[in-house]
């Protein structure tokens, strides 16, 4: 029987959480250590999943997966006879769901690079820009397109809306350590609390949260000033110290959009104190993960541990920064 492939990395929003719904800069790295695959084949019954969230007939999958039945059903249409309409979809992750490394993007890109590939079809970039971002829409209601752009393209980007994607290019000899604090974020909710605020009756509302929005855009600018300098002048104590600095800002400006929660302030914190020399939260939050930014592989590598010996991550992963595809298999 005829099988097919389709594979997505994840993501980590390096800058620019929130504020890039609202038209400020991001940026974001593909996140090689986690990825997903999704592998199908024709079958007699009818479309049948098989994943870690859900097992059963496609079109009684619940409500969290109804993204990947939108995408499905506009595949369907697009290219499948009605002959070749039964399906058995197999998902593998190792992507955390819900936890802002980009899982909803990531799955309906490997499920419509699995289908092209059945099909032998070429796939355009914008092709498969409109199937994710119709997922995307589905799961996150006003989403910025940047997951659907790093997962989709595998990418280093520079993002803003309706602007021209860059791709963007660094390389230092620093380390992250990127935590999962084990909790389940909702970007969604998130998304909505902001713009909530953007929109309250009460003016003071409306201008701190402007504020603190127009605070990340320009420390996301600040950051793209600094990783376009030569690796030479990122490789000293100055650098490092106001890249720290901007992620401590951005930090800062996520917490008081109240976007952050208990245990992201306690792994954020604890990162601080414990050889790391800034930490911020990464996608959505309101849970999820963050990372650290350490001056050595060393350091890194004590911090991670200690992050679960403390039981401040249920996992973590100790990679380069830098843009080259993050793909080091250090897991915890």
């Amino acid at each position: 029987m005829k099988k097919a492939t389709g594979k997505a990395n994840g993501k980590i929003i390096i800058m620019g959480e929130h504020a890039v719904v609202h038209g400020y800069p991001s940026v974001a790295l593909p996140f090689h250590a986690v990825e997903m695959t999704v592998t199908i084949e024709q079958i007699q019954t009818n479309a049948y999943l098989v994943s870690d969230l859900y097992e059963g007939p496609l079109h009684q999958a619940p409500s969290d997966l109804q993204n990947l039945l939108a995408v499905y059903d506009q595949l369907r249409a697009n290219l499948m006879t009605q002959n070749q309409s039964h399906w058995l979809i197999n998902i593998h992750s190792s992507i955390p769901a819900e936890r802002g490394m980009g899982s909803s993007a990531a799955m309906a890109t490997a499920l419509v690079r699995a289908f092209y590939n059945y099909y032998e079809l070429p796939l355009t970039e914008d092709q498969l820009l409109k199937y994710v971002d119709l997922s995307e829409k589905i799961s996150h209601g006003n989403p910025s397109g940047l997951d659907a752009r790093v997962a989709g393209l595998g990418v280093p980007l520079i993002y803003q809306k309706n602007q021209p994607m860059t791709i963007v290019h660094f390389d230092t000899p620093y380390w992250l350590v990127v935590a999962d604090t084990g909790i389940h974020g909702n970007t969604k909710n998130a998304v909505s609390d902001v713009a909530a605020g953007l929109n309250s009756a009460f003016i003071t509302r409306r201008q701190a949260v402007e504020h603190n929005l127009r605070q990340l855009g320009e420390a996301a600018t600040r950051f793209i000033d600094l990783v376009e300098l030569d690796s030479a002048k990122m490789a000293n104590d100055q650098w490092f110290t106001a890249i720290c600095r901007t992620f401590k800002d951005a930090h800062q400006h996520l917490r008081a959009l109240q976007v952050s929660s208990p245990e992201l302030e306690a792994g954020v914190n604890f990162a601080e104190a414990n050889g790391a020399g800034a930490a911020k939260l990464t996608g959505g939050g309101h849970g999820g993960c963050y990372f650290a930014l350490c001056d050595s592989k060393d350091k890194a590598a004590l911090l991670a541990k200690a992050l679960k010996e403390e039981n401040m991550a249920v996992a973590s992963w100790v990679v380069p920064f830098k843009s080259s595809p993050i793909d080091d298999n250090a897991g915890e």
